[in-house]
């Protein structure tokens, strides 16, 4: 496995595309809604960045690590745009 610093962005991107067993798809089977921010929004960074902080304490470290994850990829995305 490569270290954060060693993988692309795009590796980064790909590693978090799940076709089952996602956080996603046991909230909707439970029945819970969600919400989705995408790396193309301006504010991600800065939304999931908040969202590590508040629950670093709490978060099991995995799921912390996925959100320090995407906030680096979310960073190098080009043309980021505020919500539509």
């Amino acid at each position: 496995m490569k270290l954060m610093a060693e993988q692309t962005t795009e590796e980064i991107r790909n590693k978090h595309i799940r076709l089952d067993g996602s956080c996603h798809a046991k909230a909707v089977a439970r029945g819970q809604m969600t919400f989705t921010v995408v790396e193309q929004d301006a504010t991600a960074v800065e939304t999931v960045a908040e969202w590590i902080k508040l629950n670093a304490r709490t978060a099991p470290p995995a799921k912390l690590y996925e959100a320090l994850e995407f906030v680096l990829a979310a960073r190098e995305f080009p043309n980021q745009k505020h919500a539509d």
